[in-house]
């Protein structure tokens, strides 16, 4: 019996997740620890989205996923997020008190892959940030897999791009929609009508080096191809 709990315990350490968490109010901070156990979870709290700005453009210890109160001191997270600079890849869950339908519908719309009611069902809670960090490991290596098998130097590419390339190699057909291009990328923020011409432009020009392209195959609809390798590539 002892060598099983010590084996469970070993695993918890392999599995730890990094969990970042947007609270103004102190006082929750306590009724997270209880939800989620050091031994499984590091947590990082942020009373205000500035803070959590500031840590998440550094790059370092980043998280495996964002619980972010709707209402900050410093503003309304959504829209503080799409005014921002940020290019937020870390999937992230709102927690708000209100039940009201628009604001349900807009935290989906505007990317959030779930919505927390407060006060917290604590086994409700746990359960789905669990379901959502099992989920996202699996989309990591299978995305890992596709990136792999193309066989590129990533560090050429900037973090939109590589996102761009991911959610063609994801799809058996590997075809998308502009629009559905920038959703992805943008979710509702707005970009100028240019903007994702100008990426995509670019991104053809570093991929054709790798023996691929991105064409435009008419109604707005772009489908990732191999093509004829830039023999002058370095």
């Amino acid at each position: 019996m002892w060598e099983r709990t010590k084996l469970i315990k070993k695993r918890k350490y392999k599995v730890k997740k990094n969990l970042w968490i947007i609270e103004d109010m102190i006082d929750l901070q306590t009724v997270y620890r209880n939800i989620f156990d050091e031994m499984t979870y590091d947590i990082k709290f942020f009373q205000a989205f500035d803070q959590f700005s500031v840590s998440y453009q550094k790059g370092k210890e980043m998280p495996d996923l964002i619980l972010a109160d709707i209402m900050l001191e410093d503003g309304h997270f959504i829209q503080l997020l799409n005014e921002s600079d940020i290019t937020l890849n870390t999937p992230y869950l709102v927690i708000s008190s209100s039940d009201q339908i628009e604001t349900i519908r807009n935290a989906f719309d505007a990317g959030a892959i779930d919505y927390l009611l407060k006060p917290f069902n604590y086994n409700e809670t746990l359960a789905k940030v669990e379901r959502h960090l099992h989920k996202i490991e699996e989309r990591i290596q299978e995305t890992s897999k596709c990136l792999e098998l193309l066989n590129l130097d990533l560090s050429v590419f900037t973090n939109k791009e590589i996102k761009i390339i991911e959610s063609f190699n994801i799809l058996e057909e590997k075809t998308l929609h502009r629009n559905e291009i920038v959703k992805i990328i943008w979710k509702k923020i707005a970009i100028h009508p240019n903007t994702l011409d100008v990426h995509i432009y670019n991104l053809r020009k570093k991929l054709k080096n790798y023996g691929y392209g991105i064409k435009a195959i008419g109604s707005g609809l772009f489908k990732f191809i191999e093509v004829e390798v830039n023999k002058q590539a370095v």
